[in-house]
């Protein structure tokens, strides 16, 4: 992404050699060299050019005053000079860059002339699986799974998504997203992974697949499938801690954005298992456009939907952390990092995780979808009145929902229209399956005896009385049974 110059000039193989060119002349030449640069968001990245003199004699002051006006002439330049003087003798180094050069490698230099130079004998070549790269097929077939599932959301969608290709908060919830209630107090770990797979909407989808991606295919090759999908686990339930330790509580997370922070920053920490230059820069420059941005928390983004920086940060603290260990336990004549036998088991888990959070998600769903047909608490009327005042209208919106079958039948009988009311009576106790998973009996019980009464006004005894015993055998202590004696409709 940028380019870097360096003259050196060995001045102890010529003592007398010194560098002759003019700043300008050599500032001339890192402006013919911006072509070479690349540009990051549009913004065209500068050229370094580095002027050493490398030699066994003392630093003087006419040395420095001679390179000092090798400097960026202004902030806006594109071609930035520095010089530096290494005494190779005395293991001393001045910069005119700022801090002395302190910010650009002053400490790296002076570390390599002062330590012994290795001998030929103790260096290793390192090995990298990296180097012979084959096609990354898990980092393929997770982009595959996150696409299935997204896929999932829509065709078992849950309530009137809130745009295109963007799930309700409901069908989140029904299929598995993180939220702290739903966790610590309804006991449902399994969101811990299932809220990985599900996104939030096509955009966030997207980004994720990319960023997989981009971390896959440095890291898959460079550390095996055991480790890459051990990373993926270890990043996923991180991530997801995290967040519910950092989130309030009402929010519903989903994405495998911590799960891939953990890879990106793992793969940044493990490249540098890859020898130095071009190739390692530019794995790096592509690593960090996705992890500093991801951790900056910068609000929302232009979707609406707010960006989970807790899930993003638990994924890459845990990512950074095993990556590093894995980087410093690595042998150099190993082409795989140790411990293999161990991710293949942790690997093994986390699939196993990941598959049986589907079993309770299949369990639970129907009765997510079920809460969709009934009327939302807070739209509850509170008095008689107002119920049946406003039954057309919750019959009309909430067709499946007793209650509101139950509010219409109460105003129909106090207009005098008892077919009507019959009729509302049967559609809500049709009802069975929310009546049995949604209310406790005592709904269905008020709603057969106002229908065992309706019934008996317009003659039909026998009919009222098969209602009736219903009631009468599911609740002999409740308050309807002692209505339904005293008229004698449970004889």
């Amino acid at each position: 992404m940028n380019l870097q110059l360096i003259c050196m000039v060995d001045c102890e193989a010529n003592p007398g050699k010194r560098f002759t060119m003019s700043p300008s002349a050599v500032e001339e030449i890192g402006q013919q060299c911006l072509k070479y640069s690349g540009a990051i968001n549009g913004s065209k990245m500068p050229v370094s050019i580095q002027i050493m003199e490398i030699g066994k004699r003392p630093i003087d002051n006419s040395d420095r005053d001679r390179l000092k006006g090798f400097k960026r002439r202004s902030i806006f330049s594109k071609a930035v000079l520095s010089a530096w003087i290494i005494d190779s003798s005395a293991g001393s180094v001045w910069s005119n860059a700022a801090f002395n050069g302190r910010m650009i490698g002053r400490l790296f230099i002076e570390q390599m002339i002062r330590e012994p130079r290795a001998d030929d004998s103790t260096m290793q070549p390192v090995v990298a699986a990296v180097q012979n790269p084959g096609v990354p097929f898990l980092t393929y077939g997770l982009m595959a799974t996150l696409a299935a599932v997204f896929a999932g959301e829509h065709i078992y969608g849950i309530g009137p998504s809130s745009g295109l290709l963007t799930p309700s908060v409901q069908t989140l919830v029904a299929l598995g997203g993180l939220t702290y209630n739903k966790v610590f107090q309804s006991g449902e770990w399994y969101r811990v992974f299932s809220a990985t797979l599900l996104h939030a909407d096509l955009f966030h989808l997207i980004f994720n697949g990319v960023a997989l991606y981009m971390a896959g295919a440095v890291l898959e090759n460079l550390v095996g499938r055991a480790w890459f999908f051990a990373l993926f686990v270890l990043g996923a339930v991180s991530g997801s801690f995290m967040s519910l330790a950092v989130n309030p509580h009402t929010v519903v997370s989903v994405g495998a954005s911590g799960a891939i922070m953990g890879l990106l920053t793992a793969a940044f920490v493990c490249s540098f298992r890859l020898p130095g230059g071009v190739n390692r820069n530019q794995i790096h420059v592509s690593l960090l456009q996705i992890l500093i941005p991801s951790l900056i928390p910068l609000a929302v983004n232009r979707t609406g939907q707010h960006i989970d920086f807790g899930a993003h940060l638990g994924g890459a603290l845990s990512g950074a952390l095993v990556g590093l260990v894995m980087l410093k336990t690595w042998p150099v004549t190993k082409t795989l990092p140790r411990f293999v036998g161990f991710a293949t088991v942790l690997s093994c888990a986390g699939f196993a995780a990941f598959v049986f959070a589907a079993g309770p998600v299949i369990q639970r769903y129907g009765t997510y979808a079920l809460n969709t047909l009934l009327i939302p608490n807070n739209q509850i009327p509170e008095s008689n009145a107002e119920k049946k005042l406003q039954s057309v209208d919750l019959v009309g919106r909430y067709p499946r929902d007793p209650r509101a079958r139950y509010f219409r039948a109460s105003a129909l009988l106090e207009a005098g229209d008892a077919d009507g009311a019959v009729r509302e009576l049967r559609a809500g106790l049709n009802e069975k399956e929310i009546l049995e998973t949604k209310f406790s009996p005592d709904l269905e019980s008020r709603m057969q005896t106002m229908l065992a009464f309706v019934l008996v006004d317009k003659g039909q005894q026998t009919e009222a009385k098969t209602i009736a015993l219903q009631v009468c055998r599911r609740s002999p202590n409740g308050p309807m049974h002692d209505v339904l004696i005293k008229s004698r409709l449970c004889d």
